[in-house]
C-alpha cells in the first residue's frame, strides 16, 4: 500500500502528465492552452483541477493561487488575469502578491494605524507602501492534491503599521465544485447551452500567538482578492440590502458616474480604463456580487462567507475607524504609463471580519467563484434567479 507522501506523488506525476499531453498543442493567445503553457515554464507545481472542459488551474506552492479557468476547455477562454510580464521578469517570482490571477489571499487592514502594508513607524504615505515580506516570498508546502482539490500551508509572519508581529498558519484549500453543486449552491438549473465553471477556496488561519490578538494593537483579516479581465461594456452587479448612492465607499478618484443604484442593486462600471474602487459596510451587505461582459457572453458570480460581525477593518484612506470598513470591494484598474500604472483588471474582494484569537484560535473565510459562458437570454435567466437583475436591465455607459 501507498503511504500518503507515495500518493501525493502519484497524484502530481498523473496530474503533469495529462497536462502535457494537452501542452503538446498549438493555441491561439488568450485561450487556457495558451496561458497554461506560459505557466508551465514557470511554475514547477501547476495543477489542473476539473473535469471535461471545466477547468481551473491552481498552485499549491503560490499560497493556493488560482491563476485562470475556463469553461470550454484547452480551446477555449482563459477567463482569469495574471501578470504575464511580471512573472518572466527576474525576480518576479518572489513577488507573489503581485501576480494576480483569479483567487489569492491577502491580508487586511490596507490602511489605518494597523495596516500591514507599511514597514512598523513609518509614516502611512504612498511612497513608504509595501507588501508583508511572507505574502511576497514564502511558499506553501503541498498536503494534499487531486483532479478536484489542492490544500496547502505554511507558517507566517506579518507585522502591522503599529508593531504588532503575528506568528500564524495559513492554509489554503482549492475545491472544483461539479454542476450538481453549482446547481444546488445558487438554487438554479443550468441551461443545457451555457458553458460553466466554479470553485471555493477556503482560507484559515490559527494563531500561534502566546498572547491574545487584540483590537488595540490591531487585527488581523483574511482579504479574498480574483483579477478578472475587463472589456468595455462590463458591469459589475452588487445586490445590497437597500444601499443608497451615500453608503457606497469610493476610493482613490471621483466615480465619475460609475456607480448607479436601481432598486439596491449597486452596478459598478469594469472596463479597466479609470482607476477606482468601490466598496460596501456590513449593513447593505448581501453576500454575492457578479458581472456580465456582452463581448465575452460571460456572466461572473462570486459568493463569501458572512457572518455580519462588528469587526470589519477599514481600508479607505479617509477614514480615520479601524474597524467600520468595507465587507466587500470591486477595484478598477487603468493602463496609464506616464502614472506607472498597469492594472489591465478588475477585483472582486472580500474580507474576513477581523477576530481577537487567543493561541490556536482559527479565522476561516470561504469565497465561491463561477462563471457561465452563453446567450444573453440564457444568462439572464442565471442572472434573474442569483443576482436579482435581467440583463437587459444594466445601465448603458460613455
Amino acid at each position: 500500500m501507498m503511504n500518503n507522501n507515495s500518493k501525493l506523488l502519484f497524484s502530481v506525476f498523473f496530474l503533469f502528465l495529462f497536462s502535457n499531453c494537452q501542452l503538446e498543442k498549438n493555441y491561439t493567445k488568450g485561450s487556457f492552452g495558451a496561458d497554461i503553457q506560459f505557466l508551465e515554464k514557470y511554475i514547477d507545481d501547476l495543477t489542473i483541477l476539473g473535469e471535461g472542459n471545466h477547468l481551473v488551474a491552481v498552485s499549491p506552492k503560490f499560497q493556493g493561487r488560482v491563476f485562470t479557468t475556463t469553461t470550454k476547455g484547452y480551446e477555449g477562454r482563459s477567463i482569469g488575469f495574471f501578470n504575464k510580464e511580471l512573472m518572466a521578469s527576474e525576480g518576479g517570482l518572489r513577488k507573489m502578491s503581485k501576480l494576480g490571477g483569479e483567487s489569492r489571499m491577502w491580508f487586511g487592514p490596507e490602511v489605518n494605524e494597523f495596516s500591514v502594508f507599511f514597514p512598523p513607524y513609518v509614516e502611512r504615505s504612498g511612497e513608504n507602501m509595501q507588501v508583508s515580506e511572507a505574502l511576497d516570498t514564502l511558499f506553501f508546502q503541498t498536503a494534499k492534491i487531486n483532479s478536484m482539490m489542492s490544500s496547502s500551508s505554511n507558517q507566517m509572519k506579518i507585522e502591522n503599521n503599529y508593531g504588532t508581529v503575528f506568528n500564524l498558519m495559513a492554509e489554503r484549500n482549492i475545491s472544483y465544485n461539479q454542476k450538481d453543486q453549482i446547481e444546488d449552491k445558487l438554487k438554479i438549473q443550468i441551461p443545457q447551452s451555457v458553458d460553466y465553471v466554479s470553485f471555493s477556496t477556503v482560507t484559515t488561519i490559527k494563531s500561534l500567538d502566546e498572547r491574545k490578538w487584540e483590537k488595540g494593537t490591531g487585527l488581523l483579516p483574511i482579504w479574498e482578492i480574483g483579477c478578472m479581465l475587463p472589456s468595455d461594456n462590463q458591469w459589475a452587479i452588487v445586490p445590497t440590502n437597500t444601499a443608497k448612492l451615500d453608503t457606497v465607499t469610493n476610493y482613490f478618484t471621483e466615480q465619475k458616474g460609475r456607480v448607479t443604484i436601481k432598486d439596491g442593486i449597486v452596478f459598478y462600471k469594469v472596463d479597466a480604463k479609470y482607476l477606482n474602487k468601490m466598496g460596501l459596510p456590513r449593513e447593505n451587505i448581501k453576500p454575492i456580487m457578479g458581472s456580465y461582459s456582452p463581448e465575452y457572453n460571460l456572466l461572473n458570480i462570486v459568493t463569501y462567507s458572512f457572518e455580519n460581525d462588528s469587526l470589519y477593518v477599514s481600508s479607505d484612506w479617509e477614514s480615520s475607524k479601524n474597524y467600520e470598513g468595507d465587507v466587500m470591494n470591486i477595484f478598477n484598474g487603468e493602463v496609464t504609463p506616464s502614472l506607472d500604472r498597469n492594472w489591465p483588471f478588475f477585483e472582486f474582494e472580500s474580507f474576513s471580519a477581523a477576530k481577537e484569537l487567543q493561541k490556536s484560535e482559527e479565522l476561516k473565510h470561504r469565497q465561491t467563484v463561477y462563471h457561465f459562458e452563453g446567450s444573453k437570454d440564457d444568462l439572464s435567466l442565471i442572472s434573474e434567479k442569483v443576482l436579482g437583475v435581467h440583463l437587459s436591465q444594466l445601465p448603458s455607459y460613455n
